[in-house]
């Protein structure tokens, strides 16, 4: 199991793994960290609530639950690729505020949501994946870039030596926060979208994104330089 890690912060402070199992989301069984049953059994209540909604009902359901006006187009759309993403939401939000952190839970379990795909099962080698870069599906990156905006997205490949240099350096990279959500896709497993969405053809990759748009790219392996003045021109194309 990939750590969770101080990475992913909260605006108290507080890490990921600290809001996590003290909300009762995230338990350690036999030396690993998995999410507790509880946990899964609110996941699948929810599953079933989403299941089956139309598109206005499923609006209507998560306006409940999203307070930021411009996220709820893009949850609708990602629901329509992944049920679990919302169900996960939900049920963030009612362990959260379990803890009585009532004031903040909307905006924190957005913010948290992400980590939870950490705790998925996941058939792509994740070995090669930089710490704290999050693995996605491809055909989520659309709609998670539009939630988490400024975001970079680090696309991978099996037996790649340029791959390995860029980890190394990504790693080095976002040891410290960087104001950027990092999702890492592998390329195999998503040749057709990869080429038909973001026109990306060969490997490594990094896609520079803002509000579901790829801003700019780099490919092969990239000297520290050149990757921290793109995440600069991100994050401050983002803040204008």
């Amino acid at each position: 199991m990939r750590d969770t890690g101080a990475e992913h912060s909260i605006k108290d402070g507080s890490t990921a793994n600290e809001v996590l199992f003290t909300a009762g989301v995230l338990t350690t069984r036999r030396g690993e960290v998995t999410t507790t049953d509880r946990f899964e059994s609110t996941v699948d209540k929810y599953t079933d609530d989403v299941t089956g909604l139309s598109t206005k009902e499923l609006v209507s359901f998560i306006q409940k639950h999203v307070r930021r006006e411009r996220l709820i187009g893009p949850f609708v759309d990602l629901c329509s690729k992944d049920q679990r993403t919302i169900a996960e939401l939900c049920a963030l939000q009612d362990h959260l505020e379990s803890t009585g952190n009532n004031g903040v839970v909307s905006d924190t379990s957005v913010l948290l949501l992400p980590v939870l795909r950490l705790f998925r099962s996941i058939t792509s080698p994740l070995d090669d994946v930089p710490q704290p870069f999050i693995p996605v599906p491809a055909s989520h990156i659309p709609h998670l870039t539009r939630v988490y905006s400024p975001v970079v997205v680090y696309i991978w490949l099996d037996d790649c030596p340029p791959c390995d240099i860029l980890k190394t350096d990504l790693e080095s990279i976002f040891e410290n926060s960087r104001e950027v959500m990092p999702f890492a896709v592998y390329g195999p497993d998503h040749q057709d979208v990869l080429a038909d969405e973001f026109e990306v053809t060969a490997g490594p990759a990094l896609l520079f994104m803002r509000d579901g748009a790829v801003d700019s790219r780099l490919y092969g392996a990239q000297d520290s330089g050149a990757i921290e003045a793109e995440l600069g021109k991100l994050r401050e194309s983002y803040k204008n």
